[in-house]
């Protein structure tokens, strides 16, 4: 029993320092789009400048500007419009970043011939999948806390001085759970993948491929009557930023998001523990 604990431990371990290098580049260069994004606003809140972005939005069609999440009543000379604005950007980044540590926590040990180094050890695939599973889950937790923390000191320096520390830390904290639940989602879906495509396959090809794929069908469901129902094939129109700030979570894009971590899970095991990896 304990030779099989260690086993474990030995996997999750071989899985995060693997992908800590990824973690300090994701990480690093979203904090500094952050700190970027956050800076330019001390000037969005000159009325000449809100006057301006005002102008070029109010020339875009309406249907357009839903598409890509923004309202035509959107104040950029208001810290909440402005951060939510941004800040889906991240939430985006994030949310490739989920779908890349999926698709290659499995794909990538037959790609480089180390699936041999897991089976040396005396655990089941059940196990390996828990490991990486744990792994992954905990890299992108790491992930999302040191871009939020950041975030927050920014949004403090540069916040106006009539707003509220507290009500500004609430905001960002809602935007990031909602940042949290896409990067799982995509990251599961990532699992998924990861057991379904070929060991020589580009897996980052696949994961950008398959997020914007998402990405636009949310798009194309915003813009055409009668195919809304697209939007539920885009996981990053579940929590956008200035929507949770405003409705909070929707209760129908929760359980789809919870649905599709759940069933992409349950397929990964299935489908793992059949494959043949000889």
């Amino acid at each position: 029993m304990k030779e099989k604990g260690e086993s474990k431990v030995n996997i999750f371990k071989f899985e995060f320092k693997r992908q800590f290098k990824s973690l300090i580049i994701w990480t690093t260069v979203c904090s500094a789009l952050v700190v970027l994004f956050m800076a330019l606003f001390p000037s969005m809140k000159e009325m000449g400048m809100q006057d301006l972005v005002g102008d070029k939005l109010d020339a875009l069609p309406p249907a357009m500007l839903e598409a890509f999440n923004i309202s035509g009543m959107m104040d950029f000379s208001n810290i909440k419009d402005f951060m939510s604005y941004c800040l889906q950007y991240i939430v985006m980044a994030s949310g490739i970043y989920g779908i890349i540590l999926g698709v290659s926590a499995l794909s990538k040990e037959e790609k480089e011939g180390t699936i041999e180094f897991l089976y040396s050890k005396p655990v089941t695939r059940s196990k390996i999948v828990t490991c990486k599973l744990a792994a992954s889950a905990l890299i992108m937790f790491i992930f999302i806390m040191i871009v939020c923390v950041v975030t927050m000191a920014v949004g403090i320096m540069v916040k106006p001085e009539e707003l509220k520390i507290i009500d500004l830390l609430m905001d960002i904290k809602i935007i990031y759970m909602g940042m949290a639940l896409l990067s799982y989602t995509f990251m599961a879906l990532g699992f998924m993948l990861s057991v379904l495509i070929k060991a020589r396959t580009n897996v980052t090809a696949i994961s950008l491929g398959v997020f914007f794929l998402s990405f636009f069908m949310g798009v194309i469901g915003k813009m055409k009557d009668g195919l809304e129902w697209l939007i539920y094939l885009s996981p990053t129109d579940y929590f956008i930023p200035s929507m949770v700030l405003n409705d909070g979570f929707e209760a129908k894009y929760l359980i789809v998001a919870i649905g599709v971590m759940i069933i992409s899970i349950l397929v990964t095991y299935i489908l793992y523990n059949k494959k043949d990896l000889g």
